[in-house]
Order: structure tokens, then sequence, then C-alpha cells
């Protein structure tokens, strides 16, 4: 059973967004498996680690990309994931150290981030710059 498995109705209508919420979705599965797949019930560090990595560089590029468009919510937005790497990166000290996570809290985590943020904030944002550019004529 896949948890974070891409599918057309979490699109927001912009490519390179798109793109890296796909990617997201595939490092956030693959925290989640070693959860339900293994006698450990533990993320791998490795893997939170790369999805440490890419969240920052996604979290980089939609913030500048509402920095450009002028986006009314984008502090807002810039803290929400702010908090989102807080977080991650705790459970991945507590992984590091050898330190039991909550597999059920993680997961939930990871689909309020990876699922409903996108499909909630991040759709917002998307679909006000095409709003912003249809209005200016572009």
């Amino acid at each position: 059973m896949a948890y974070f498995e891409w599918r057309s109705e979490i699109e927001v209508g912009h490519p390179l967004i798109d793109e890296q919420h796909r990617k997201l979705l595939s490092l956030g599965e693959a925290v989640v498996e070693p959860l339900l797949n293994t006698t450990e019930h533990q993320p791998g560090a490795a893997q939170l680690r790369a999805l440490i990595d890419f969240a920052q560089e996604h979290f980089a590029f939609e913030e500048s990309q509402m920095r450009s468009a002028g986006y009314p919510e984008s502090d807002l937005h810039a803290k929400y994931h702010a908090s989102l790497l807080t977080e991650l990166k705790a459970y991945c000290v507590k992984v590091q150290h050898g330190q039991n996570t909550n597999p059920a809290g993680l997961i939930s985590f990871l689909w309020n981030w990876l699922v409903l943020h996108i499909d909630s904030a991040d759709r917002q944002l998307v679909v006000w710059m095409k709003a912003r550019e249809t209005g200016n004529g572009a």
C-alpha cells in the first residue's frame, strides 16, 4: 500500500511545483515504507535526510516564486515551511540517536504536509499566481 502516491488530483497546475511535489511524495513514501515493512518500524536516517534536503530546495523555490509574484500570504506560508522543516529535523535527530519515533505520528505529519498542505496552501498559491498573470495580461 502506497501512502504517498502521485495522483492527478494533487496537481496544482504549475509544472515545476508539480514536479517537485511528485518528488516530495516519492521521498515521503521512502520514509514511510520502513515504518510499515520492517520489524523496527523506524524510518531510516538517510531517507529522512533526503526528504529534508529536497524539502529545503523546494521551499526555497516556492518562496522565491511567492516573493516574485508579490503573494500576500508569503510570510505565513514561509513560516509554515519553517515549522515543517523543524518538525522533520526533530524526527531525524530522534532516528539518528536511536530513539523510537511514533510511526503513526510521523505518517500523520507527512500526510498533513505532503497531501493536505499541497492541496490547500500550495494550490491557493498557484491559483493566485495564475490569476495575477491573467490580470496582468501575461
